[in-house]
């Protein structure tokens, strides 16, 4: 099991390996039962927070599916019942901008604005408050292989959906690879450019990593059946 401040990526080789994932949580003794609240609390909440509510969600969607695709949206939307601020906080993703700390600074512009326009502040009834946590990822080897794109296709079909997300997000959010590991292997080690592109242009908060895999299986069957091998 790899801590995640030990990962880096891979070295170049011609070979793909996957990899899964986990994340353990921890709470931050933050909490929140009003949109005000919300915006306090975000204000303090350190980045790792934030990350965690709305990339790491993703990794959790995969057992709870979710009509928003962040913690927050989903929040505002099922504990306070407010669909228009879960809309605009759902807009937006933490990949739009230059780091998690400008994200921050959109989540609280939104929440302000929303409220100015509002004569009371929204708040739970019976439903639970917002605890703000952290998670660390553990990464582990599937011993997974392979070195051409039929191999990757046939191996892409079978890995957990948590593979998908360490390569398609944890990629992109934590290990400093603005195309994902698929994209960039593909692209990089294989040479098909149009390929590595068009993966690289699916959008992991539009789709659930179920949708993920099953857009990247469409785009590898595509070139295959152009003659890629």
């Amino acid at each position: 099991m790899v801590d995640e401040q030990q990962l880096e990526p891979a070295a170049e080789t011609r070979s793909f390996f996957f990899w899964g994932c986990s994340e353990i949580r921890e709470s931050l003794g933050l909490r929140a039962d009003s949109e005000r609240y919300l915006l306090e609390r975000l204000e303090v909440a350190p980045s790792e927070s934030i990350y965690h509510h709305t990339v790491r969600s993703l990794l959790r969607r995969q057992i709870f599916p979710m009509a928003y695709p962040d913690d927050f949206s989903s929040w505002v939307a099922a504990e306070i019942g407010d669909l228009a601020l879960a809309e605009k906080l759902a807009l937006h993703s933490p990949f739009d901008f230059e780091d998690v700390e400008d994200f921050r600074q959109q989540l609280l512009e939104i929440l302000d604005d929303h409220l100015s326009d509002l004569r009371y502040d929204p708040r739970v009834g019976i439903g639970q408050p917002f605890y703000f946590q952290r998670g660390h990822l553990a990464a582990v080897p599937l011993d997974v292989g392979v070195t051409t794109l039929t191999e990757f296709r046939k191996r892409l079909a079978e890995v957990d959906e948590s593979s998908i997300y360490f390569h398609a997000v944890e990629a992109i959010g934590r290990l400093g690879n603005p195309r994902g590991d698929f994209a960039a292997w593909v692209e990089d080690v294989l040479g098909y450019s149009d390929l590595g592109r068009q993966m690289s242009e699916i959008d992991p908060f539009v789709f659930s990593l179920a949708r993920v895999r099953g857009r990247l299986l469409d785009l590898v069957d595509a070139a295959l059946a152009g003659g890629a091998q």
